[in-house]
C-alpha cells in the first residue's frame, strides 16, 4: 500500500477589489473594497475588513464592511452596515443604516431606520426613518434637515457656524434657515437648538435658541431659552 502525505485544507482566501478611473465591478464578498473614480458596483458588497470609495460611485445593492469610508458622492440602492463609517461629501441610501460608529460631514439622505451607538452628522440630513443611538450629535448647517423620530441615552442639535462642505451647498443644495424638523425626540439627556418638534421626552431637557417644541415630558429638570417656544411642560414621575 503506498502512503501519500495529508495536506491541511487551505482556507478560502477573499479577493480584493480594486479599481480606479471609470469603473465597473460586480458585487459579492471581498477582503478588502478600494475604488477611486467614477462607475458603478453591481449587486450587494461585503468588505470583510475595509471599503474605501472616492468619486462618483453608486452601488446597485447593499453594502457591509468591518471599516467603511468615504470622500464624494455616493448612492446605495439597498442598506448599509458598517462597524466603524466615515463620510463626507453626499450619501442616499436606499435602505437600513447599522453601525457601531457612524459619523458623517455634508449631506445624508436615507431611507430606512439608523442604528448606531455612535452618530454623529454634520450637515444635512433627509431620514424618512427613525434614529435609534446611544449617543446622537446633529449639527445643522445651510438648509433645513427632517427625521421622523430620534431617540438615544444623549441627544444634541445644534447650528454650526462653519462648513468645510460650504462649496457643495452653493450648487446643489439651495440654502434655506437649518432647522431640524421631527415629530418625536426622546432621550435621557436633550440638548436641542433650532429644532421644530411635537414631543420631546427626556431626564434633563434643554430647549435652547431657534427651538419650537409642542410638548416638553421631563423627569426632573428643565431649561428653555428666553427665546424658545413650548407650548406645554410636564414634569413626569419615575
Amino acid at each position: 500500500m503506498i502512503q501519500t502525505e495529508k495536506k491541511e485544507r487551505q482556507p478560502y482566501a477573499l479577493p480584493k477589489m480594486k479599481m480606479n478611473g471609470i469603473v465597473q465591478g460586480a458585487g459579492g464578498d471581498y477582503a478588502s473594497v478600494e475604488v477611486d473614480g467614477v462607475g458603478r458596483i453591481i449587486g450587494d458588497v461585503r468588505a470583510a475588513s475595509h471599503a474605501r470609495m472616492n468619486g462618483v460611485i453608486t452601488v446597485e445593492g447593499s453594502v457591509s464592511a468591518f471599516e467603511l469610508a468615504m470622500d464624494g458622492k455616493m448612492k446605495v440602492e439597498g442598506g448599509l452596515r458598517a462597524g466603524s463609517a466615515r463620510l463626507d461629501g453626499m450619501m442616499k441610501v436606499g435602505g437600513p443604516i447599522v453601525a457601531d460608529s457612524f459619523k458623517m460631514s455634508g449631506m445624508l439622505t436615507a431611507e430606512g431606520n439608523v442604528e448606531a451607538e455612535q452618530l454623529d452628522i454634520r450637515g444635512v440630513v433627509s431620514l424618512r426613518g427613525m434614529v435609534n443611538a446611544g449617543s446622537v450629535e446633529i449639527g445643522l448647517s445651510h438648509r433645513a434637515s427632517e427625521v421622523e423620530e430620534i431617540g438615544g441615552e444623549s441627544v444634541t442639535v445644534k447650528r454650526l457656524k462653519g462648513s468645510g462642505w460650504s462649496w457643495l451647498w452653493k450648487w446643489a443644495v439651495p440654502q434655506s434657515d437649518p432647522v431640524l424638523t421631527t415629530a418625536l425626540i426622546e432621550g435621557d439627556i436633550v440638548l436641542l437648538e433650532h429644532t421644530h418638534a411635537d414631543i420631546v421626552r427626556g431626564r434633563r431637557v434643554t430647549i435652547g435658541k431657534g427651538c419650537r417644541i409642542g410638548r416638553v415630558e421631563y423627569r426632573e429638570e428643565l431649561n428653555v431659552h428666553p427665546g424658545a417656544i413650548v407650548r406645554k411642560e410636564e414634569k413626569t414621575g419615575g
